[in-house]
């Protein structure tokens, strides 16, 4: 005879606790937050810093500390009357039982000032939040959650306790935000008007492989932590300390920037550059705190991600460019600069074949990526060749550029080796030069049609050579339609031209 035995789980007693306890409160003091609030408006700001109507358990007490809120924004008066007042007008009076709760929140007023009894109330919100994960988790064990979700939510949890914390700290006056800013863009790489990284912004270096991409970011970052004087002849602003993902074959990044120093860099190198080889610990489009938090680990405030490709799986879709985007600037945010190599889409065989890009579209992955970045430079030319184009396809100030670069392999040195002079090609112009005529030498001498944005970028050198006393502006100066002139306002024989 076969008896059915049904195993009943034991019972713990400490979920009976879990069912009838109170979430974590302060209901005390969130009335003595309330009745300071009341009596002594000017405390309001200060709290307000800390905690948001949310962290209040009763509705009553949300919509009070609102309408106090409101009132102050408006000078309006917060005794009991005119706040009964003001919830009156809304319609909500049986929320705050017709009035009477706010008298008697009033009457609870303490001994010390607001902000004391905010970051009581505050952090009673933040035990209620870890014993809400707490619940969610132990649910999850008990009913067959995955590791892996179980361990996203603790980090989504971290997360969002981090931007919290940060979050009212952010705040700044609108005047002083758009106004106070100084006349120059502030720049990481560069000078004056011809910054190639500018400050808060994340620069992106593409090109397909072999063209110098690694070897100039690193120029830069070598500069940065004090080993080189400049990168490409421009100043680099110091870095306290350098993260350097080399997630792209991290032995030959290691190559690549062992041609670059000595023995005698050792202990700086220690000190001020941290390398992470291989990919990061997540994908981005998994967590893009990731990229955060290891700059936090590190105590770096200057990143170099190499390269994008392997920050996050399918780069092309929405998904991939907006959590590279995401991470990117989640990191700027927090003041922590950001460098990424990237590459070129690959060309097919048609009449485009080989021919060099000279727009953002032309770059692998999702627009988000480059939407993201401030300053994006394009090298482009053969693996290994010594002399590579450079273009600045986006910048956050002037224009850099175009020039052709010579790279040193065995030093690892590159230089400027060819830089287009535009006073110089005015002056030998048999006549007045259009931007169409300038543009097609700059930026399309081999396709002879230069693109509407290359027309423009050449109509604005010329324009700051007019600015500058260098150059005169004719109209209708000998190109087709309406286009404008441009004649040098000095001969090389030093005589100023018929301008008329």
């Amino acid at each position: 005879m076969t008896t059915s035995v049904r195993q009943i789980t034991p019972h713990d007693p400490a979920d009976d606790d879990a069912l009838n306890r109170r979430p974590p409160a302060d209901p005390e003091a969130e009335r003595a937050l309330l009745a300071r609030c009341i009596h002594h408006p000017a405390e309001y700001q200060d709290a307000a810093d800390t905690i948001s109507a949310e962290d209040f358990t009763h509705p009553g007490y949300r919509l009070i500390w609102d309408v106090i809120g409101h009132q102050l924004a408006e000078n309006k008066p917060v005794d009991p009357i005119s706040l009964r007042a003001a919830i009156e007008t809304l319609g909500q009076l049986r929320i705050v039982a017709g009035g009477s709760l706010v008298f008697e929140v009033s009457n609870a007023v303490g001994p010390v000032d607001a902000s004391h009894y905010a970051d009581l109330v505050h952090a009673k919100t933040r035990l209620r939040r870890i014993d809400d994960l707490a619940v969610r988790l132990r649910s999850g064990v008990l009913n067959g959650g995955t590791l892996e979700d179980l361990e996203q939510q603790i980090t989504g949890f971290v997360q969002d306790r981090s931007a919290a914390s940060t979050s009212t700290s952010r705040f700044v006056p609108g005047g002083a935000f758009i106004l106070d800013r100084p006349d120059t863009v502030p720049a990481i790489w560069g000078e004056d008007d011809n910054v190639l990284w500018a400050e808060g912004e994340a620069l992106i270096i593409a090109g397909p492989p072999g063209v110098g991409k690694t070897t100039v970011g690193q120029q830069v970052l070598l500069a940065a932590i004090g080993i080189r004087p400049h990168a490409l002849g421009l100043a680099v602003r110091p870095a306290k300390r350098v993260l350097y993902l080399a997630s792209d074959r991290p032995q030959q990044a290691a190559r690549s920037m062992a041609r670059m120093v000595t023995a005698d860099h050792r202990d700086l190198l220690n000190q001020r550059l941290v390398f992470w080889p291989g990919p990061p610990p997540k994908d981005f489009i998994k967590d893009p705190g990731i990229l955060l938090r290891l700059c936090k680990q590190a105590d770096a405030d200057m990143v170099c991600l190499d390269s994008l490709k392997d920050m996050a799986g399918e780069l092309a879709s929405e998904e991939g460019g907006q959590a590279i985007n995401s991470a990117i600037q989640r990191t700027l945010v927090e003041g922590v600069e950001v460098l990424a190599l990237h590459h070129h889409r690959k060309q097919g065989g048609g009449k485009d074949s080989g021919r060099e890009p000279t727009s953002l579209d032309e770059l692998y992955g999702s627009t988000w990526i480059t939407a993201g970045a401030g300053s994006v430079i394009s090298l482009w030319g053969s693996a290994g060749d010594p002399i590579v184009s450079f273009k600045h396809l986006k910048q956050p100030a002037g224009e850099c550029g175009p020039w052709r670069l010579k790279h040193d392999h065995p030093r690892g040195l590159t230089e400027i080796w060819h830089e287009v002079d535009v006073l110089d090609i005015l002056a030998h112009a048999k006549g007045p030069l259009t931007a169409q005529q300038l543009a097609c030498q700059i930026y399309s001498p081999d396709k002879g049609k230069p693109t509407a944005s290359e027309v423009e970028k050449a109509r604005r050198k010329l324009d700051q050579l007019v600015e500058r006393s260098l150059a005169h502006k004719i109209a209708n100066g000998g190109g087709r339609g309406s286009q404008a002139g441009y004649v040098a306002a000095f001969t090389n024989s030093g005589e100023l031209p018929d301008a008329s």
